[in-house]
C-alpha cells in the first residue's frame, strides 16, 4: 500500500514554443499544480504523443 502523500496536479500541459530570437522551435512539458506551482518536466524537439492509461491495483 502506498503511504506517500500524493501531489494535487491540476493539469499536465504541453506548450509549443516558437523562439524567433534564437531560431528555436520546441515543446515544453510541465505540471501545473492546484496551488499554482509549475514544474517544468522537459523540453522536446519532437511533438509529444498524448496517451492516457488507467491502472487498477488490487
Amino acid at each position: 500500500m502506498m503511504k506517500n502523500k500524493l501531489d494535487k496536479i491540476k493539469e499536465i500541459r504541453v506548450e509549443e514554443v516558437h523562439d524567433h530570437v534564437d531560431g528555436r522551435h520546441f515543446y515544453r512539458v510541465y505540471f501545473y499544480y492546484e496551488k499554482g506551482k509549475i514544474n517544468i518536466m522537459a523540453e522536446s524537439s519532437t511533438k509529444p504523443i498524448f496517451a492516457r492509461y488507467v491502472s487498477k491495483v488490487f
